[in-house]
């Protein structure tokens, strides 16, 4: 898996390119990006940084976003299927319309994202905050929480499809 940098993967961009693939970004600062439509697809981005990034239809499908923070971070229509993103700081971001079917996103910080009409069929939530988080329409089908999961504030009953596993620990 090829490493490369943040200069070099912007300069790539900028000339067209958008395939990015199994690249190694891991512990590389993406803040503020434009990487709309980029295809990330089983690239490594573990601890990297890409708040505020434009990441709008952009592929991650099976990456690996371990231990990323992305602040207030576009990612409406992104492809998130399969990926593998554990311990993130998701905080405000925008996933509205995303495809996060079987992602795997336990024990990250989701408080006030916005999920309106995102598929998250099959997702683990489990450990995950959800403090105020918008699942409005969201397809949340099979969704997996535990007793960590937090779900303050957060309407889940305005989703559709939601059949949740374990939901009947978190509620009274």
């Amino acid at each position: 898996m090829a490493k490369i940098t943040r200069e070099e993967l912007l300069a790539r961009y900028a000339a067209g390119e958008r395939d990015f693939s199994e690249l190694d970004l891991g512990l590389t600062d993406l803040s503020g990006a434009d990487l709309s439509g980029a295809n990330f697809t089983q690239a490594r981005l573990g601890q990297s940084n890409l708040s505020k990034a434009n990441l709008s239809g952009a592929n991650f499908s099976r990456a690996n976003l371990n231990n990323i923070t992305a602040k207030n971070t576009n990612f409406r229509n992104a492809d998130l299927r399969k990926a593998y993103i554990q311990s993130a700081n998701l905080t405000e971001s925008n996933f509205e319309g995303a495809n996060l079917c079987n992602a795997f996103l336990s024990d990250s910080d989701l408080s006030r994202a916005n999920f309106e009409g995102a598929i998250l069929r099959h997702v683990s939530l489990c450990g995950t905050g959800l403090i105020d988080t918008n699942l409005r329409n969201a397809d949340i089908e099979g969704v997996n929480v535990s007793e960590e999961t937090v779900l303050d504030g957060t309407k889940y009953w305005e989703a559709i499809n939601y059949a949740i596993s374990g939901i009947d620990n978190l509620i009274e």
